[in-house]
């Protein structure tokens, strides 16, 4: 049911502003079968900024081969939590997405080229995250969140046209490759639920507040179109850990 609710991961079209030609910001993940370790896919994002200010970004999926298979663009500037966003799979022509209009979402997907879009216009309950805007939630909420606090909020699924209550909550500080991070698990906050969706464990970078790791269901199919069970290892330039 949440299978593709995540991700961590982040092609609406849209009008590009002049002032956004050159991306600020670059960098990839590398995904890798939880279960075999072997090396799946990427994704490999540029982060375009105005006066400071991370406006959007878009990303390619490459597989194994460094083919792209997918891209996704979303939208920070309006609305960093709740982004306008919209990701495509050539594959198989799986696409889902939000346009984020003030409080109103229209949320729409298609699990296959030949089915028709569905969508669904409605204003979620808050606190509302959804896509990319999970890491800008839990950057918004560092203090609380690195003290312990359990935080619950509406995770918005474009791919269901629904919402459903997670919470994320720190699983302890430790250090990661050398720098000193944030571990988190994010799981949905439903007792029901919670017995057949395991959760996705995160970390972030302490100067930064940056992931740097991700476990759990991709927003990625597999060529059968099953969610893939990752874990994602990012890679920054030295101007990204530094900033």
């Amino acid at each position: 049911m949440i299978r593709k609710i995540l991700i961590f991961a982040i092609v609406f079209p849209s009008f590009l502003p002049l002032w956004a030609e050159k991306p600020k910001y670059q960098y990839f993940g590398k995904a890798y079968d939880l279960s075999t370790g072997k090396y799946i896919y990427s994704d490999n994002h540029k982060e375009y900024y105005n006066n400071g200010k991370h406006i959007y970004s878009d990303i390619q999926y490459k597989d194994a081969e460094g083919k792209v298979f997918g891209t996704k663009h979303i939208e920070f500037d309006k609305n960093s939590e709740v982004p306008t966003f919209k990701t495509e799979d050539f594959r198989d022509g799986y696409i889902e997405g939000a346009d984020v209009k003030g409080k109103s979402v229209r949320l729409f997907s298609k699990r296959k080229k030949e089915d028709p879009l569905s969508e669904k216009t409605y204003t979620p309950k808050s606190p509302a995250v959804m896509d990319g805007g999970f890491d800008y939630f839990v950057r918004n909420n560092w203090e609380p969140l690195s003290k312990g606090e359990r935080l619950s909020f509406h995770f918005l699924a474009p791919i269901q046209l629904d919402d459903y209550q997670f919470a994320a909550e720190k699983i302890r500080d430790g250090v990661w490759k050398g720098r000193p991070a944030l571990y988190l698990r994010l799981e949905v906050d439903n007792f029901l639920l919670k017995q057949v969706v395991k959760p996705f464990l995160l970390v972030y970078d302490v100067q930064t507040r940056r992931i740097l790791q991700f476990e759990g269901l991709s927003n990625i199919n597999d060529e059968n179109g099953k969610s893939l069970k990752v874990k994602i290892v990012y890679d920054y330039p030295k101007e990204v850990l530094e900033n």
